[in-house]
Order: structure tokens, then sequence, then C-alpha cells
């Protein structure tokens, strides 16, 4: 293995290895939480408890019938408070808790921590049109509002920031230990953007002759090619509850695919992610098909995939089958009249992904990445095809489902910075290490920004005084039903045969 190879993953002799891979134990049993209290509080006794009970025992069965030894040494107290410190601040200044300035997306967090702290679970709505439900992504409002139910909806702030607090910790930690250098690495994650940045250039000023600016913005909005490839502090200020099971998810599935090379336990772990995000899921389905070529495909078939990962998705499958249609879904050539959105198309990846051309530009020639190749692969063509594709008024499918392949862009940015063959001297490693800083602009201006001027209060009680919506089926604006992503059909076989 070559030297570069060591540092980047570095293993410890086996007698120096830990017990138990506790960091992999832990996300697991994070995110088979909130699965958990839906089965047993929002799915009739009859399916949910059952289903709860194998949930339960599929988690222990993983914990105990693996030798789920760690890979890699343990950090010092010190670099552990670190990163617990770490955690906490980005927790607090992505405004998790209310504590520092807030995302307008908080309008809906807001009404729904309120709805599930106040309201009998399931959820249900009378509306003018006929009785609905709330369907959608809840697992990362359950634990914080379920303390709601029990102490009062003034606890809900300070438990959200503490259950978001757990799951970056963990996210941070596992970072920290994958490599040799953790706070290079934590800051590349954090960093590391797609540059977007030119994209937003493009759409307020526009091409002249080609695209006035005074059009490009709606066109743009038509085709779904509006909103950029987030970088991290801006999933996590507008979309924690996609943005965290995007990284834990990926950071477990890797570490059973890539650590331990065991599919044992994978497409459960997969499906205790939907009740968090389905479209992130989507996503996530990028490291079992990069591991296709690393592990034995049949190896995916075995109990705790097929009793709980069949288990779990059957009743996810039902309840989200149940939501209300989307009208902005569909290929993207649906929205645009002629073939202009080709440009448009090919003008967003351009803009967007020139880090990547560089990087395989340097892998080329370098063959640095090693084992790393497939993933960043499959983490290429996703972000090549998901525009291609709208789900959402807000392109919700690229937002959501790019969280894992943005993920593994920057951790092979960090993987070839690291390298012994990184050298600024050569020019192909200059212009991307220009792209970089380009990109790194939002990440670095946003939070800035953020704090200085931000004086918005998304407060549910402002939301009441100023807005006037008091549930979240009131979130309604002139030609757009915004509650009508979060709510079911009334009738669905989710309403009539699942829910309570």
């Amino acid at each position: 293995m070559a030297r570069s190879e060591r540092q980047i993953f570095p293993v410890q002799n086996a007698a120096a290895r830990p017990p138990r891979d506790l960091f992999l134990l832990l996300a697991v049993a994070y995110l088979a939480l909130p699965n958990v209290i839906f089965l047993a509080s929002w799915v009739r006794p009859i399916i949910g408890l059952p289903a709860a009970l194998v949930v339960l025992g599929a988690v222990v069965w993983l914990a105990w019938s693996t030798k789920l030894e760690s890979p890699r040494r343990r950090l010092s107290s010190k670099m552990f408070g670190a990163v617990l410190a770490a955690a906490c601040l980005w927790t607090l200044v992505t405004g998790v808790g209310g504590v520092f300035p807030q995302s307008n997306d908080y309008f809906k967090h807001n009404l729904l921590f309120h709805d599930l702290a106040t309201m009998s679970w399931p959820v249900k709505y009378s509306l003018e049109g006929g009785q609905s439900y709330l369907c959608y992504a809840m697992g990362y409002y359950l634990v914080p509002t379920l303390g709601g139910q029990c102490f009062g909806e003034s606890a809900v702030a300070p438990l959200t920031f503490l259950w978001t607090f757990l799951g970056v910790a963990l996210v941070f930690y596992w970072a920290a230990i994958l490599t040799a250098a953790p706070v290079k690495t934590l800051a590349v994650i954090i960093l590391c953007a797609a540059t977007g940045v030119a994209w937003t250039f493009f759409k307020n000023h526009g091409i002249p002759g080609l695209y006035p600016v005074d059009e490009l913005g709606g066109i743009l909005m038509k085709d779904g090619l509006y909103f950029d490839y987030s970088d991290s502090f801006t999933r996590f200020n507008y979309q924690p509850q996609h943005a965290l099971v995007g990284w834990l998810g990926a950071a477990v599935l890797y570490e059973m695919l890539w650590a331990h090379r065991q599919p044992r336990g994978v497409m459960f772990v997969w499906s205790l992610c939907l009740l968090w995000s389905p479209l992130t899921c989507l996503g996530l389905l990028l490291v079992p098909l990069a591991a296709l070529v690393r592990v034995c495909w049949q190896n995916y078939f075995e109990p705790i995939n097929l009793l709980g990962g069949c288990v779990v998705l059957m009743v996810m499958g039902i309840y989200f089958q149940g939501h209300a249609v989307l009208p902005d879904q569909g290929f993207i050539g649906k929205f645009s009249e002629g073939l202009g959105w080709v440009v448009r198309y090919g003008l967003f990846l351009v803009l967007h992904l020139t880090p990547l051309l560089f990087l395989w530009l340097i892998e080329r020639k370098g063959k640095i990445l090693g084992e790393w190749r497939p993933l960043l692969l499959v983490a290429t063509v996703i972000l090549v095809l998901l525009p291609l594709f709208k789900i959402g008024f807000a392109s919700d499918l690229r937002l959501q489902a790019s969280s894992a392949a943005l993920l593994f862009f920057a951790l092979a940015v960090d993987r070839v910075l690291q390298s012994e063959k990184f050298s600024l001297k050569r020019p192909i490693f200059l212009l991307l290490v220009a792209t970089l800083l380009v990109g790194a602009i939002c990440p670095v201006v946003r939070p800035v920004k953020n704090l200085l001027f931000s004086t918005n209060n998304y407060s549910y009680e402002s939301i009441v005084t100023y807005v006037g919506w008091q549930h979240l089926p009131d979130m309604r604006d002139p030609g757009f039903d915004v509650a009508a992503q979060y709510l079911g059909r009334h009738g669905s076989l989710a309403e009539r045969m699942l829910l309570r």
C-alpha cells in the first residue's frame, strides 16, 4: 500500500483495535430510533408494534451477530473534545434550536415542530376539501417532538439542538477517524462545494444577447435549474432534516461496505433512512452501487436485510405512497419550450462541476484515488444526471439526493490534497485549488452574512403574529399550495389501513 493511502486510511494492529465499532453501532441506533417511535405511535398496533420489534431486533442482531471491530485508531481526548466543540458550533451556526439566525425554511420547520408537539399522533388536519394527514419525511422531527409531547412545547427547541448535535457529532467523529489529518478533513467537508457562485452570477446577470436577466430567473425556475448544488452550510441552514441523514447515512454505508466489506444489514440501514428523507435515500444508493465491484452482491440477500429491510420498506412505501400528487415532477424537457433546456443544462453542469473535471484529470494522470475511484465515478454520474429530472417546486430531488455525492466529492478532494503528489507548482493542481476557492465563497460568506445581517424571526409565535399561519396546511402562497408538499391524500391506502 502506498504511503499516501496509509495516511488517508490509517489502520491499527488487530491487537490494538477496540472490540466494537462504536461509531457504527451508535449511528445505526440513531437512525433507527425515529423509526421505532413512528411504528409504535403512528401505525396501527397490529402492524406497528410487530414492525417496531422487528426493527429493534434487527439492530440488536446486527450489533451482536457481526464482528464490528473498528478499523481505525481512537481519537485523543483533546481531539475528541475538539470534534464535539466543532459539532456544537456547527449546530448553533446553522440555526438549529433558534439561538442563531434561521433560514426562511423555518416557516415550515417551526410549524411542523408545533403541530407534532401539540397535536395527537398521527397528525391529521381538517381542510376545506376534507380531512388530510401529515405525510412527510419526519425522522428528524420525531425525537424532539416526542419530548414536546411529554414535557411541553418549550422543550422542543433545546431537544432539537441536542438531537441534531448528536447526529452532527457522529458525522464529525467519523470524518476525524477517517484520515490521519482530522482537522483538514473536517475543513474540507465543510468548505468544499460545487462552484454554485458562478451559476448565481449567471442567474443574476444572464448572458447578453442570449438570456436576458429579466427572463432568466423564470426560465430556470420552470426548468428546475434555478437552485444550486448547495454547499454544506446552506443545506443545513435550510434543510437539516435531509442534510443530516445524507451525511450520516453515507458514512454508515461507507463503513459497512468499504471498511468492513460486509453487506450484512446494508439494505436494512438504507430503509431506516426512508423516514428521514426518501429523496436523499435515492442518493445514498451511491455506496451500494459503487460497492458492487467490491463485495459479493449475493451477500445482500441475508436475514437482516430481507426481514428488517423489507418490513421497514413496506411500511414506508405505503406511507409515502399516500402523499398528495405534486405537479412539479418530470423530465426537464417537460417544463421547457423546445430544446433550450439543453443549453441551460450544459451551462449548469459547466458552471457547477468544473472542480470535478479537474479532479478526474488529476486522477487520470496520478492514480491517487485508488479504491475510491468507484465512489467518485458513481457520485459524478449522479451529479450529472440529477438536473435532468425535477421533483418538487424547488427541485427537491436534486437538492436532497446530491448530499451523499457531494460528500464523497469532498472526501476525494481531501484525498488529493493530502497526497504526496499534490503540488501547486503543477498547473492542474493549481486549477483545482482555484475552482475550490471559488466554491468555498458560499460556505464562508453565507454564515458570516447570516450572523451579521439577518434580522428575521421565524419562531412559531412570530409566524402566528405576522403571517397568521397556525398550522402547516395554512402555508399557501398565491398560485402555489406550499402545504401540499407535506400532506397525504384523503382516502389513500395509508390513511385507510396503515395509520392509527
